[in-house]
């Protein structure tokens, strides 16, 4: 949905790069050494890691492992529409049913442990929901979506109260010629939680003039007892031009995040192959980039990518939606962003043209190592949506042929 955009981020100035480390060519070769793996330079404080590395042979490539998987077609286990899926400290993962309103959690076995939560305004209810994170308390905190709250229950569901996110700290007014517009409340709220519970959440914003339709996004952690508000990021996209009945732009950059337990997050815009670390006051810290060439949207991207709708064309709504669609002239640099705080890793969505398309998401991902050196890349399986990603584990929600969630963990199994 995201086009042309303005940050109110750090931008780096030029840098003087200091090489880390490079592989000499053999005997009898140029005398010009190869490109080093890793270089790092240093901006006002600002660590600055690019990697050239190619990433890891065939006989060395990552793979992932279905570990465990709960869900079924009917009965007790069959999910309306899974928002998420999060680990669970002691063992299996936490599932939230969009649908249904409702946490669930399960253990080792895929055998349910707990379950609450449910629609309505009261204690315990939800008016909506969307992700949750388990905190070190043994509590849990979910966000909701429409409107945009944060419920919080103890280690046994009960409820200990929900807050509404002040919209005064959603957004600021960018300079430009939308500064003259009212600040407004957000639309919805994606919601994002660190390893040890810590909330976060991109608050949208979309606004209907008659020309065309904006989307205004605000990165920020909300103000709890242990750490104030601060403010990661804001940017302006247009979300579709000439009102409900113009352009559906598609494969367009949007940017993705990912929390971390000390405040902080890492950050990327979708538009350039950069990863940006930000502490816990949202000041810069770290940059990882990839020297990987932005890709051409071919004609054979754009068929396949509309073909990947097929099981969704009887739906008038979503016929119209691709006659009306257009596409950028190269494709998203990033599509997603988790990061895996035990080992600190980092774990970059992509579109990869040789692997099968999917409607939302990523088909692809790029596997960091803490230092941000290039690993190699990791094919997702088809039908996954990836919510979580750990040291050793990929949590994500399936669906099969049908269209029938299931809440999966994959293993990663390292060669």
């Amino acid at each position: 949905m995201s086009g042309s955009r303005s940050w109110s981020l750090a931008t780096p100035v030029v840098l003087q790069v200091v090489v880390l480390s490079f592989v000499a060519l053999g005997a009898g070769c140029s005398d010009e050494p190869d490109p080093p793996a890793v270089t790092v330079a240093d901006s006002a404080g600002v660590q600055i890691v690019t990697s050239n590395g190619a990433g890891w042979a065939a006989e060395e490539a990552w793979r992932l492992e279905l570990d465990l998987e709960v869900g079924d077609t009917e009965g007790p286990n069959a999910f309306g529409r899974l928002a998420d899926v999060a680990p669970r400290r002691a063992g299996g993962f936490w599932v939230i049913d969009a649908q249904e309103r409702r946490v669930r959690g399960y253990d080792e076995a895929g055998a349910e442990v707990l379950a609450f939560g449910r629609p309505g305004e009261g204690p315990g209810e939800f008016r909506s929901v969307g992700r949750l994170g388990e905190r070190s308390d043994g509590g849990i905190s979910v966000g909701g979506r429409m409107p945009v709250e944060l419920y919080r229950f103890d280690a046994s569901g009960a409820p200990l109260g929900a807050e509404r996110v002040p919209p005064a700290h959603y957004r600021e007014l960018p300079s430009g010629d939308v500064a003259d517009r009212p600040p407004l409340g957000p639309s919805l709220g994606e919601w994002g939680f660190a390893a040890d519970g810590t909330a976060f959440v991109q608050a949208v914003t979309i606004e209907a003039p008659v020309d065309e339709i904006l989307r205004t996004d605000v990165v920020l952690r909300p103000a709890d007892a242990e750490r104030p508000a601060v403010r990661f990021a804001s940017w302006e996209a247009p979300a579709m031009r000439g009102g409900p009945g113009g352009e559906v732009p598609m494969l367009q950059p949007d940017a993705s995040w990912s929390p971390l337990s000390d405040g902080g997050l890492w950050l990327t815009s979708g538009d350039a192959y950069d990863v940006r670390r930000y502490d816990a006051a949202g000041a810069l810290r770290a940059v990882v980039r990839r020297s990987a060439p932005r890709l051409p949207v071919t004609p054979e991207i754009r068929e396949a990518y509309l073909t990947s709708f097929e099981g969704e064309t009887d739906n008038p709504g979503t016929l119209a939606m691709l006659e009306r669609a257009v596409f950028p002239d190269s494709l998203p640099a990033t599509t997603g962003l988790w990061a895996s705080e035990a080992d600190g890793h980092l774990w970059v969505g992509v579109l990869d043209p040789d692997l099968a398309w999917r409607v939302e998401g990523p088909n692809a991902l790029d596997v960091f190592d803490s230092v941000g050196g290039y690993v190699g890349r990791l094919p997702i399986p088809d039908g996954l949506r990836p919510t979580r990603i750990t040291a050793d584990y990929v949590y994500g929600v399936w669906l099969d042929e049908l269209e029938v969630p299931r809440a999966r963990r994959y293993r990663i199994v390292r060669r």
